[in-house]
């Protein structure tokens, strides 16, 4: 149940940060596309957890 937790707490600030951050430009990495990548991190590990979930009740 927390990685689930932390997955959808991850994919909702990688959506923030993707969605504010467009004009903002940084030396190193843009935080909008740090905050895309940080959305779909969040989204699969919600989803694999929820695979493991599904697959211990079984």
């Amino acid at each position: 149940m927390k990685d689930i937790a932390i997955g959808v707490f991850l994919a909702i600030v990688g959506v923030v940060l993707w969605l504010t951050t467009q004009q903002v430009e940084t030396p190193v990495v843009s935080l909008h596309k740090a905050g895309l990548v940080l959305a779909v991190v969040g989204a699969a590990e919600a989803l694999f957890a929820l695979v493991r979930l599904g697959k211990a009740r079984k």
